[in-house]
């Protein structure tokens, strides 16, 4: 029984025809391959094989991390693809070792060129992406900065990288600032308020106008920018607006009749003026009206600082 069975796998007709030889036809190189097999289960088995394999397990074998690789190939000629592509990199001088410190300029150069890296450092804020500026009080540091990375010879992207993180950086910081700014200020106020009652109008004005005439517009600002060691601004310092209202009452002492740009000593010789002239034409309602009494007095004494200074 087991010779009929053998014969049965390999005689397919009565003529004495194999089963390979009527696959095969007149093909003899897959005759030749048929012929591997002893029977037609043997070569369904090994069909089947085929049908349900894994072709990354056959390339990677044992190696998961390799196999994982591949599992970014929907098909082997994907991967080849990937593969011609690769090496037409590497052909072409992209993915050669960077120059060393030791590498004269020839060299450099053509690694740059073959890796698109521009020839002098400017160049990574030359043909930005849409959207991305780089602004003309950033362009000292940036061009430090993508100094650093040209000497690395980075690629452009990352330099644009670079840049996109830095604008966004600074945006944030002068946002914070801003909040900061904003808080300090409603602090101060509110300190100095408190402090100085009804007179805080007049000592703003006073140090506004000790600013005004001691550093002039220009260098004015510079002093109003100002911030200490830790980044709060000198202007939203209480100690310091007091300290500045008391230096211009001793030169100024009219400065706080007016805001910064008005002639303070015609406004204080106008309102002098005109409680001299209520006092003498309705004398009675003056003897009667002491806050005008205490203001004409107050415009008196600051008149003799002045004239004292």
């Amino acid at each position: 029984m087991a010779d009929d069975d053998q014969t049965q796998s390999v005689i397919t007709d009565e003529g004495g025809t194999t089963w390979q030889e009527t696959m095969a036809g007149d093909n003899l190189e897959r005759l030749e391959s048929l012929n591997k097999f002893e029977s037609v289960d043997a070569f369904n088995d090994h069909y089947d094989g085929l049908t349900n394999r894994n072709w990354r397990d056959e390339y990677a074998g044992d190696d998961d991390k390799f196999k994982s690789t591949l599992e970014r190939f929907n098909t082997p000629a994907d991967m080849g693809t990937a593969f011609r592509e690769a090496q037409g990199k590497i052909r072409s001088g992209q993915f050669r070792d960077a120059p060393g410190p030791d590498a004269n300029e020839d060299d450099v150069k053509a690694y740059r060129e073959a890796n698109n890296i521009p020839l002098e450092a400017a160049g990574y804020m030359d043909n930005l992406p849409d959207g991305l500026v780089v602004g003309e009080e950033d362009r000292e540091i940036m061009g430090d900065f993508m100094g650093v990375l040209h000497h690395m010879n980075v690629a452009p992207e990352v330099g644009h990288a670079v840049i996109d993180w830095y604008n966004n950086f600074a945006e944030q910081q002068q946002d914070m600032l801003a909040e900061s700014d904003s808080e300090h200020h409603q602090e101060t106020e509110d300190a100095l308020r408190q402090t100085w009652g009804g007179d805080y109008r007049a000592n703003i004005n006073l140090v506004g106008s000790l600013l005004e005439s001691t550093f002039g517009s220009d260098y004015k600002e510079v002093i109003l920018n100002a911030r200490d060691p830790e980044g709060r601004a000198i202007m939203n310092i209480p100690g310091v607006l007091e300290g500045l209202a008391e230096l211009s009452r001793k030169v100024n002492p009219v400065a706080q009749l007016a805001a910064p740009g008005v002639d303070a000593s015609q406004t204080l010789n106008d309102e002098i003026a005109e409680l001299e002239k209520y006092m003498k034409d309705d004398r009675p309602a003056y003897n009667k009206d002491e806050p005008a009494q205490a203001r004409l007095r107050q415009l008196y004494d600051i008149r003799l600082k002045h004239q004292a200074a």
